[in-house]
């Protein structure tokens, strides 16, 4: 199953809000040129003349600049990201994949991808958590989900095989997810190509350093 960018699932939970259609053009308008301009050299003259609507409506409805970020960022943590956490989880837990090495390298590349094709969003994302420690414990919670959900059951099996260490799946995932980070940082802040292949392979090298049971 093809995983919906970020730009599709914000949509879509702007068709399911109570949002006007100007308050809705205001709020992809701004993504779009937060995403491709940052957030700092947009101007509410931007945002206005790309949905089609005037500065005074812009105004109107959001007050300031930061008050469309946060408009922004609300349906961002709650719906878009839940969303995209669950098509993953629904992905994975189809996998068949004989080892966890294998699943592993599947999930990294996975995630790999799909940060890379989202980087601008998430960049506006990361750059929020800078200035909102909030933000941190907001998105912490989409790991407990996976915990509890069928991937969770899924990546247990692997401990019952002797296959993955007797560790709490909590701690499991934040050591995978910190080791993907220092790959994906940079190319989301700053740009630049990853080779994918190699970065999972790396990066299931070194995780498997860690969690493979000790004889």
């Amino acid at each position: 199953m093809a995983n919906k960018n970020f730009t599709t699932l914000f949509s879509e939970s702007l068709d399911q809000s109570d949002l006007s259609a100007k308050q809705q053009a205001v709020l992809r308008a701004s993504l779009e040129l937060f995403s491709q301009k940052g957030f700092d050299r947009t101007s509410t003259r931007d945002i206005a003349d790309r949905a089609a609507v005037s500065e005074g409506t812009v105004y109107k409805q959001f007050k300031t600049k930061d008050g469309i970020l946060k408009a922004i960022l609300e349906p961002f943590i709650h719906q878009v990201l839940p969303k995209a956490v669950t098509e993953f989880i629904v992905d994975m837990s189809q996998s068949t994949t004989p080892t966890i090495d294998e699943f592993l390298e599947i999930a990294v590349k996975n995630r790999m991808q799909f940060a890379l094709d989202n980087r601008q969003q998430l960049r506006i994302l990361l750059q929020e958590i800078t200035r909102d420690a909030n933000l941190v414990s907001l998105i912490s919670k989409e790991a407990v989900n996976i915990i509890n959900s069928p991937l969770g059951n899924f990546i247990r099996k692997y401990q019952e095989d002797g296959q993955l260490v007797d560790w709490p799946l909590q701690r499991i995932i934040q050591y995978i997810f910190g080791t993907v980070l220092t790959y994906l940082l940079p190319k989301v802040l700053a740009g630049g190509e990853l080779d994918i292949d190699k970065a999972s392979k790396e990066t299931v090298e070194f995780v498997m350093g860690g969690l493979k049971p000790t004889k």
